[in-house]
């Protein structure tokens, strides 16, 4: 049971303790992500994996997302020095947004852009107890946005956090961090933890020149957990503040007179302006946890969360488009970001009988927003808001035949403040004909809400030559500018999905098992775009155009006229592929972990030239293969060496300045950690990253569409040191 097994060993125990474990021991580890409920991964109906903090440990990962590369199928790829793209079962990006991550049951998913700033959650990776992640959809129990998985990363209690943690590295390139995590009793009874990282990372190379970069970031994060004892049932807070402060280049559509110069592949005008923008983020979260039993044997469990961030843009914002038409605008310096207040309560109860074992629960999320952009290329109609989402769920595992055969079935309800009302069911099935083998399969129906900048957003797509659409203009004295605009009156409509999976599961031996699993998802009313007709129906009156042309006082390549263009909820997808991996423990110092996954996403076409093209965006933004070997080797009681190699297919990703797709070729990366015991309480480790070629390209952000920067070959010492 590769898939199922990775992390079923206790983050106590030792990387001896592990190696001497046989998988039968190693399937009894428990997770909560998929069920909201402690159950063996082995006994899940879904596709289920645990990275342990062992495993992190060993892997030398230094962020979330560099860990989640040890999931078996699961899309994570380096957009820059601290920027990552990390997607389920396809529609890879920057921003994705069909993926729920959540820490300690409580959700980073971003209102103010859509998705999750992988950059703003640094987090101490020593405090990591493990990572439960769900490939496929999550969404009766977890609602919204668990289209295509869940993430749940599952810090340490402060009882698990004893002692103190130092841990300090240094990365050539001028990448560096240290954190300290210190725990103790209180004097009342019960146990508290405090923590704090401080990190930068270095600059990345640029693709198309190999220079150094504008992605260099800092961050600082200090937070504290208390656990106090109680008469009755477990009560937990957490509180925590973060900063960071990054740059990086963003690349708009432009009129001539304000772009860039041309690239040397282009004898043309450019019709691309790169800006140079400072990135500051800064949160607070508040959390606590309440589980008690009650009357007749019920489990409660109350969760309560604040979560306060804010997150801006500055820079030289503009595409010289605006208002004044036909005459443009220079850029200015200007702002985008926006603030947000998200409380979230939720209340679970889980009542188990012999047959049935049923949870049900309610939520409440209040959210607060305020969100501002730039005069161009982003317009927001609408900059306040405040919504209430209102959810329940209940879930029901019947035991049919006991030990043999199991049948899930739930569902979510929600209210969404944007999107109405969306019903979530699914049903899923357990057959296990032994105790070392398990088939599975389920039905879903899952949704996810829209945000409120890609509904209410007016954008600046694409400038190119009026000369291209109209020949009778001169070249090189029009610009036609594409914008996308919200349609009046237009009410935002959920993205939705049905899916279709099945999984096998064997353990052949102590030392050998397998794990397999099978989708298909089709989804509908994906959000995308649409000319709003053809150049006939958009085109304005030519003659204030042809005047603007020939007065001599207008600067040149400020003429420009506007081809509009509307969000729509019209695409259709469908997705389709599988995932494999196996793990092997050939000698009792010697563990091996190989996985090979396949995906495929294949769009719609409507015919419309804008909408065809975000479909092919969204078809090629996750590789189609992706191959993983692990090769775990304890030399030495007190030397041990990971080493890891993984193979991704080529992606393509938006180009803005010929608005077709840059093709990114496959990629073999090689990572290698020593670790060097060098007493009981301290670990000295040197890590190579992709040791196979000096630099090589992972991902190009399409929306933000920023700068292409390279991956780069990387050393790394590390000093851990517990007292």
């Amino acid at each position: 049971m590769a898939l199922t097994i990775h992390g079923t060993y206790a983050s106590a125990a030792g990387i001896d303790d592990f190696l001497d474990m046989s998988l039968e021991e190693l399937v009894d580890y428990r997770m909560m992500s998929m069920s909201r409920k402690e159950q063996r991964v082995a006994d899940m109906a879904a596709a289920a994996y645990v990275i342990s903090s062992e495993e992190i440990r060993r892997s030398g990962a230094q962020s979330i997302p560099e860990a989640l590369r040890l999931v078996p199928g699961l899309n994570v790829a380096q957009i820059s020095g601290d920027r990552w793209a990390v997607s389920s079962r396809g529609f890879n990006e920057r921003l994705s947004n069909k993926l729920l991550i959540q820490v300690d049951g409580r959700s980073i998913y971003s209102p103010i852009f859509s998705g999750v700033l992988w950059e703003t959650q640094d987090t101490v990776m020593e405090d990591i107890e493990r990572i439960e992640v769900i490939r496929g959809p999550g969404a009766a129990l977890w609602g919204t946005n668990a289209m295509n998985g869940v993430i749940n990363i599952v810090t340490r209690s402060a009882a698990a956090s004893q002692g103190s943690v130092l841990n300090v590295a240094a990365t050539n390139g001028g990448g560096a961090f240290a954190s300290l995590t210190h725990g103790g009793i209180l004097a009342q009874g019960g146990h508290f933890k405090i923590f704090g990282k401080s990190s930068r990372t270095g600059a990345s190379p640029e693709r198309d020149t190999g220079v150094v970069g504008s992605d260099a970031a800092r961050q600082n994060r200090l937070g504290i957990r208390v656990e106090p004892d109680l008469d009755r049932g477990e009560l937990s807070f957490k509180a925590e503040a973060y900063q960071s402060k990054s740059s990086d280049v963003w690349g708009f559509p432009s009129l001539p007179a304000f772009s860039d110069k041309p690239f040397p592949k282009f004898t043309q005008p450019s019709y691309r302006r790169d800006a140079s923008l400072s990135q500051a983020s800064e949160g607070l979260v508040l959390q606590g946890r309440y589980s008690w039993r009650g009357s007749h044997e019920l489990d409660n469990t109350l969760h309560v969360s604040m979560d306060q961030e804010k997150t801006s843009h500055t820079g030289l914002w503009g595409t010289g488009t605006g208002p004044g038409l036909p005459l443009g605008e220079a850029p200015r310096v200007q702002r985008a970001g926006g603030s947000k207040t998200e409380i979230d309560l939720d209340f679970q109860q889980r009542r188990k009988g012999q047959v049935h074992d049923i949870i049900w629960g309610l939520n409440l999320r209040h959210i607060i927003d305020d969100l501002y952009l730039p005069a161009t290329p982003y317009v927001l109609t609408e900059g306040k808001s405040q919504r209430v989402n209102y959810s329940a769920f209940v879930h029901d595992e019947i035991n049919v035949v006991p030990d043999r055969f199991k049948l899930i079935v739930g569902s979510k309800f929600e209210k969404d403040g944007l999107t109405g009302h969306n019903i979530q069911p699914n049903v899923r099935a357990l057959y296990t004909p032994s105790a070392n083998e398990a088939f599975w399969g389920a039905i879903s129906n899952s949704a996810r809400s829209l945000r409120r900048f890609e509904s209410f957003a007016m954008v600046d797509v694409l400038a190119r030559d009026a000369h291209d659409f109209i020949p009778f203009i001169p070249p090189n004295q029009l610009t036609a500018v594409t914008q996308i605009s919200p349609l009046a009156n237009a009410r935002p409509v959920a993205e939705k999905a049905w899916s279709l999976e099945a999984g096998w599961r064997k353990q052949f031996s102590n030392f050998l098992s397998v794990d397999m699993a099978v989708f298909v998802t089709d989804y509908s009313q994906l959000r995308g775009a649409r000319l709003a007709g053809n150049l006939a129906d958009v085109m304005p009156p030519l003659g204030p155009l042809m005047e603007c042309i020939g007065n001599p006082q207008n600067l040149p390549g400020t003429c420009y006229f506007t081809i509009k263009g509307y969000n729509s909820n019209q695409d259709k997808a469908r997705s389709y592929g599988g995932e494999w991996s196996l793990e092997w423990h050939p000698k009792p110092w010697w563990t091996v972990q190989t996985s090979y996954s396949y995906l495929r996403v294949k769009g719609q076409r409507s015919g419309d030239d804008l909408g065809d093209l975000l479909v092919r965006v969204f078809e090629n933004s996750a590789p189609r293969h992706q191959l993983s070997l692990v090769n775990n080797f304890s030399l030495r009681s007190d030397l041990n060496l990971n080493v890891r190699l993984r193979h991704n297919s080529d992606t393509r990703h938006l180009e803005q300045i010929s608005g077709d797709l840059t093709r990114l070729p496959p990629y073999t990366g090689l990572d290698m950690r020593l670790a060097w015991k060098a007493g009981r309480q301290t670990e000295v480790s040197l890590l190579g990253r992709n040791l196979l070629k000096d630099r090589h390209s992972e991902f190009i952000s399409s929306f933000p569409v920023s700068r292409a920067y390279d991956v780069q070959r990387s050393l790394t010492l590390q000093l851990v040191s517990r007292f």
